[in-house]
């Protein structure tokens, strides 16, 4: 790949902003967004859809024998909002009856009677920051990491920390078992540094989603909004009509307060963002050659974000949430029917005693053809291997391995075990579910934070400004320079 050469910021702004106008407008295939599903079958579709091939076909099942050597993983495990965010889903001691707890097992000690190799497990408030200290010591202490996005791409990715997993041979990067789509949406440079997919269900705690409140949607003869997701009908707009049925002076003192009234929706100012993405915006994303460009000023972007502050703002109906525990506290409580959260947060109203449904958060109107989703990179945990890591050959083959033997085995089970244990209520949900895990796309712009663009766009949402441009262009020189900065730096490891 070329390297860029060093441009004047000025310059690069103009450049940045005609390019993200040209492929708006004239390059469809650079905004489409694919969504597929990530979980795998038994046989796949040749590329002409016509024929069908096994798996173990399409990706040979090689043979190893590593001689009970470990594989040491260090895991991310910091028991943020009661330990909502975390699983134990790579190794668990023994068998205790739990369905997920045992298909973990299960599956782990499989792969490590195929391989004859042990997977070792070590737990870790904040894997960042030890495994930095790790490989600048030159240490081979992990082998595997699991950490959150924000971490590893923005952070860890930057300073060559990580394999480029293209270099391991044995990996099938483009199988099923693997989101294609976090392959795609964050392969700065042509790199692929971070793994999502049927390894681990972490990956899925932070993925974005809606949940209604089931005796509210009675309580007001409201339609089946399972009904509604299906027939393409959930949209800005007929959400932003439920809001407004639905919001309620319960104390009745002339007006709506936090804590006293009921709401028609209650989520973070950060849901400007998420409402965004479903419409099909993003931050920023990446041209041909894997360089990322900001998308903040396609007019499209410029046009929802105004049309979602009206709907989150106009009128009173949306509540914003001080805390994730007030959160997920009112919407128990009956006191609001939509809540737009994270699935590790929907996951603490496993308590409720009232039923609700899930739903993916809306699409932009009826001519959107597909629901898209996204995930919160301060919450998924994602699979990387560390720059220090010797035997490559011995780690692919367990990440395949491991990723491979659960779509049969921990897959299943994660679904079963979110409808026992009452995080999804129904089976309706369940398929919901299914749709919104395949329909998530990875907004780099958000993952990197470049200028703090992520929190300036809920600035911009939370201090209901008018002029997006305006606020945008006052921004534009850190976040460009942040870019800029971030391309210079991992095109000196090419």
């Amino acid at each position: 790949m070329k390297k860029i050469k060093k441009i004047k910021l000025p310059a690069l702004i103009l450049l940045l902003v005609l390019c993200v106008t040209l492929i708006s407008c004239g390059d469809k295939t650079e905004t489409k967004t694919d969504v597929k599903d990530n979980n795998t079958t038994d046989a796949i579709n040749d590329s002409d859809g016509t024929n069908e091939k096994p798996v173990d076909e399409l990706y040979p099942y090689p043979e190893y024998d590593f001689k009970d050597a470990a594989v040491n993983i260090l895991a991310r495990k910091d028991d943020w909002a009661g330990g909502s965010q975390d699983f134990d889903d790579i190794m668990v001691e023994e068998i205790n009856g739990e369905v997920l707890n045992d298909a973990v097992y299960n599956r782990t000690r499989a792969v490590e009677s195929k391989y004859n190799a042990r997977i070792k497990v070590t737990p870790a408030k904040d894997p960042n920051t030890t495994i930095q200290k790790s490989i600048k010591a030159g240490d081979d202490e992990y082998q595997i990491i699991q950490e959150k996005p924000v971490f590893m791409s923005a952070t860890l990715a930057p300073q060559n920390f990580l394999i480029d997993l293209q270099k391991i041979a044995n990996i099938n990067l483009d199988a099923p078992w693997y989101n294609q789509n976090a392959i795609k949406d964050l392969s700065i440079n042509k790199k692929i540094t971070v793994l999502a997919g049927d390894m681990t269900v972490s990956d899925k705690s932070g993925v974005i989603m809606a949940v209604f409140n089931k005796k509210l949607a009675a309580q007001y003869g409201l339609e089946n909004l399972y009904s509604t997701v299906k027939d393409g009908k959930w949209t800005l707009d007929k959400m932003y009509e439920l809001i407004m049925q639905t919001t309620a002076d319960v104390n009745g003192d002339g007006k709506l307060t936090f804590k006293d009234d009921r709401w028609g929706l209650i989520c973070e100012d950060y849901a400007g963002w998420m409402f965004s993405v479903g419409s099909g915006n993003r931050l920023a994303m990446l041209d041909r050659d894997g360089l990322p460009y900001m998308t903040c000023l396609n007019e499209k972007n410029i046009n929802d974000y105004e049309r979602i502050k009206k709907i989150l703002y106009e009128k009173d109906g949306r509540a914003t949430v001080p805390t994730p525990e007030a959160h997920v506290l009112t919407f128990a409580e009956n006191r609001a029917f939509l809540s737009v959260d994270m699935l590790s947060s929907i996951a603490m109203l496993r308590g409720m005693d009232d039923d609700f449904g899930i739903i993916p958060i809306p699409k932009q109107d009826e001519n959107q053809k597909d629901y898209i989703t996204t995930i919160s990179a301060w919450v998924s945990r994602f699979i990387a291997v560390p720059s220090t890591c010797q035997d490559i050959e011995m780690v692919g083959a367990v990440i395949d391995a491991m990723s491979r033997e659960s779509v049969n085995t921990v897959v299943p089970a994660y679904f079963d075990n979110l409808l026992n244990q009452k995080i999804a209520r129904d089976e309706e949900s369940i398929d919901m579910l299914k749709m919104i895990f395949s329909s998530v796309v990875y907004d780099i712009g958000a993952v990197f934070n470049w200028g703090e663009i992520w929190d300036e766009q809920m600035r911009f949402i939370q201090g209901k400004k008018e002029d997006y441009i305006g606020y945008y262009q006052k921004i534009e020189g850190k976040v460009v320079k942040a870019l800029e900065k971030t391309i210079n730096t991992m095109q000196q490891f090419d």
